[in-house]
């Protein structure tokens, strides 16, 4: 079966596995060649993806899982993949430290832009007769 993974940055992963184990919020369930077509909400887990002998894990959070003509399609807000489930939660993890950074940034960025935009208007003396 071919997978996919599609977040908010576009696509993530895409390869062929034989099988995946899903592990959400309400337990686990595997899924093989000609499944039938299912629909699941992960709110927060993982996916373990296994080809011949390899296995690789994809951490989730916020996701819809789809499978449908042996295609599993994972639309996540955030996914990472790891060799192990420990790697793929350290990748995660990092990732979302990196973006709350970036956040933090962003917004202490802005918030000196918009003062000095009050500075400057007051000092043009912008809306008074």
């Amino acid at each position: 079966m071919i997978f996919n993974v599609l977040t908010q940055q576009g696509i993530s992963y895409k390869d062929e596995i034989n099988y995946v184990l899903i592990h959400n919020e309400d337990g686990e369930l595997a899924i093989l060649d000609n499944h039938i077509p299912i629909i699941l909400q992960i709110k927060t887990g993982y996916l373990k993806l296994v080809r011949d002998k390899n296995e690789n894990f994809l951490v989730v959070e916020q996701g819809v899982i789809e499978f449908k003509d042996n295609v599993l399609s994972i639309l996540a807000l955030e996914a990472q993949m790891g060799a192990t489930l420990e790697k793929a939660r350290h990748a995660f993890d990092m990732m979302k430290k990196e973006k709350l950074q970036m956040t933090k940034k962003e917004n202490i960025d802005f918030s000196k832009q918009e003062r000095e935009l009050k500075e400057n208007i007051t000092r043009s003396k912008a809306g008074q007769i």
